[in-house]
């Protein structure tokens, strides 16, 4: 993505597994980029199935170009249809369209799902989006986005709960909010610097491997997507 870096982690907690109950995806959609981070209730091959049947749709979703909102009520119905009770997912959807000036709009829409951060270059960190419904659970569930701009040398943070509920003991990773008292400290990073330090602190955060997927996304803007919209 011209003037935006981009970087991921992704760990299934099965060992041997390319595919857990974890996803990400990033994509271009005419004039602007769609990322998608989400969590399936559960772990193994049927949490993976509902994994390839959420991720496949996002895609499919976006290009046929529905809003982001739009994007959840889809999928949320499509969940329920399949009648696979207890299959709940937390999805964090969201747009990024370049500006003229620099940066990117983003509309974003969290359901269920540990809300992105956004670190500015001061070190300050900030939710940007507010958890709704978790989808899977009620068919007449309506979603509703948020938006914002991420500006050049801004960072933005989209996790799975397996890094803010990574445990060690009776604490969270994200206990007082740990998770942006570690993104503050990532202020000057590129993306996939900001990437390895969260994933070097949910591995060292216990002595014991973690039992959940752990996925990640860092997007970081540039004053390049400047000139590349020009």
């Amino acid at each position: 993505m011209p003037g935006l870096e981009s970087a991921v982690v992704y760990e299934p907690a099965e060992e041997g597994a390319d595919v857990g109950g974890d996803f990400y995806d990033l994509f271009t959609v005419a004039d602007h980029w769609c990322f998608a981070l989400g969590d399936v209730c559960g772990s193994g091959p049927e949490a993976a199935a509902v994994t390839g049947l959420a991720r496949h749709a996002v895609r499919l979703l976006a290009k046929e170009h529905y809003t982001v909102a739009d994007i959840l009520d889809r999928l949320n119905h499509a969940l329920l249809e399949e009648g696979d009770e207890g299959r709940f997912l937390s999805l964090l959807c969201g747009e990024l369209t370049p500006l003229p000036q620099g940066g990117a709009l983003c509309t974003i829409a969290s359901a269920g799902h540990p809300p992105p951060l956004r670190l500015r270059p001061g070190g300050e960190v900030r939710a940007m989006a507010t958890p709704q419904l978790l989808l899977g659970i009620e068919a007449d569930a309506r979603f509703h986005v948020e938006t914002f701009e991420l500006a050049p040398e801004d960072v933005l943070l989209c996790v799975t709960d397996g890094v803010t509920e990574r445990r060690n003991g009776d604490r969270l990773l994200d206990d007082g909010d740990g998770l942006a008292a570690l993104l503050s400290g990532c202020t000057g990073l590129s993306a996939h610097g900001v990437a390895e330090r969260v994933r070097h602190a949910v591995e060292t955060f216990a002595p014991e491997p973690s039992q959940d997927d752990v996925a990640l996304l860092v997007i970081k803007a540039s004053a390049a997507l400047r000139q590349a919209v020009r």
